[in-house]
């Protein structure tokens, strides 16, 4: 069992005046959790050489912080509820909080880092027992290990930032921290960029994504589902494997048409495998949660640096049979359901959001309450690829990070997509 206490804490604040503003949120926003998205970075111990130049991690995390927090204001910041489950983002500058705690375990102790109540205890501890607007939305621990090693758990507010955004922000923060002050990209802030939605139009499209989930059939709800406790498994492919994967998936396909992504191949292997595992029954409707990065699908596109939720969900459904036919079979309803992802799919779906008076039932992730939001699991998936992301660049001093990964996982059927 890994052991962690908690030495200190302290708020950090910008260290220059930022601006006192309430930033609007789009509904791409607001769909969002408003809890914490949990991750974690481990540096192992021959990464430390440079303890002899730094006079204490603690204070380098918390004096770069400082600087960072200027340029990505809101992160000082607090949400504030508007009602109807929507939220304005406060900019009031009021300071993220870090910790820093010490185990006298070892590193090698959290075995292959998969999500476990002994890597959450690498998180800081967030109290939502407080008023939302009372919460920090980014919140960072950093911990000690026996053995010289270090974590850093960073949890930040999903309706805040999308991954691509926070890991921009880490990237810079870590670039901060090495006496290099510069950004990876400079942070835009202002989200009515984004299309606000009309109210009063109706969809063009019928979307999966924003109704219930199939539940199982014979099961009029899922909450039999909802309330079973989750495992989690870390499963190791090799780029072997993966091509693999990827030449299956194209056998046979027509030569003129664009060749299934490695995503493609790796979803639709892994939802075929979930379907066999869950032994679900060839009628069994079942959906898949991807994530589509709408910057560059909207027109004109966003500014590189757009600091918001940006990455909204398509979610192909079929038939059990279906999908068990073939590998490509798979890809090819994944692969359409993506393309088909265009800004006047995007704008419907933002009118359907914009017309709703409360949103709470169409929040998804991270909920206290599990009763709410939907319910993404059995006989259902969702996979989110981090192919792309920067989450090695992380090196704040001491080297890069051997492992970064999430130190908790939503609900059933969550899954990762990760590069070693």
């Amino acid at each position: 069992m890994v052991t962690v206490s908690i030495n200190k804490s302290s708020t950090v604040k910008p260290n220059e005046l930022t601006p006192d503003v309430k930033l609007w949120l789009s509904e791409s926003d607001q769909i969002k959790p408003y809890t914490h998205a949990p991750t974690f970075y481990i540096y192992l111990p021959q990464n430390l050489d440079n303890y002899t130049s730094i006079s204490s991690p603690f204070e380098t995390l918390k004096r770069s912080l400082s600087h960072v927090l200027v340029p990505y204001y809101p992160l000082a910041g607090r949400l504030n509820s508007i009602g109807g489950g929507r939220f304005v983002l406060n900019c009031n500058g009021l300071g993220a909080e870090i910790f820093e705690a010490e185990s006298q375990s070892e590193i090698k102790d959290l075995g292959d880092f998969c999500p476990t109540l002994e890597t959450k205890k690498l998180l800081p501890f967030v109290d939502y027992t407080k008023d939302i607007s009372e919460l920090p939305l980014l919140l960072v621990q950093l911990t000690r290990f026996k053995c010289g090693g270090i974590s850093i758990g960073v949890a930040i507010s999903h309706i805040a930032v999308d991954g691509k955004g926070a890991l921009g922000f880490i990237s810079s923060w870590a670039n901060f921290a090495r006496g290099e002050k510069k950004l990876v990209v400079e942070p835009y802030h202002d989200r009515t960029i984004f299309y606000k939605g009309d109210p009063l139009a109706k969809p063009r499209f019928d979307h999966h994504e924003l109704k219930a989930s199939p539940t199982l059939i014979g099961h009029d709800t899922a909450d039999e589902e909802r309330n079973k406790e989750c495992t989690n498994r870390l499963l190791k492919l090799s780029k072997i494997q993966v091509d693999k994967l990827k030449k299956l998936a194209n056998d046979g396909k027509d030569a003129t048409s664009r060749p299934y992504s490695r995503y493609e191949a790796m979803a639709a292997h892994i939802w075929r495998c979930a379907s066999k595992a869950r032994k679900l029954q060839n009628e069994q409707l079942t959906s898949l949660r991807v994530g589509v990065d709408c910057r560059n699908r909207l027109k004109p596109s966003l500014p590189p640096g757009y600091y918001g939720n940006a990455v909204m969900v398509t979610s192909p459904v079929a038939h059990v049979g279906t999908l068990l036919l073939g590998l490509g079979d798979a890809c090819s309803i994944i692969s359409e359901c993506v393309r088909n992802f265009n800004e006047d799919y995007i704008k419907s779906a933002i009118d359907f959001l914009a017309s709703q008076e409360d949103l709470t039932q169409w929040r998804t992730g991270f909920h206290i309450d599990i009763k709410k939001g939907l319910f993404l699991g059995n006989p259902n998936i969702t996979v989110t690829s981090w192919y792309g992301l920067p989450i090695y660049d992380a090196d704040f001093g001491w080297g890069k990070p051997i492992f970064m990964g999430p130190a908790g996982l939503g609900f059933d059927g969550k899954c990762f997509l990760i590069p070693g």
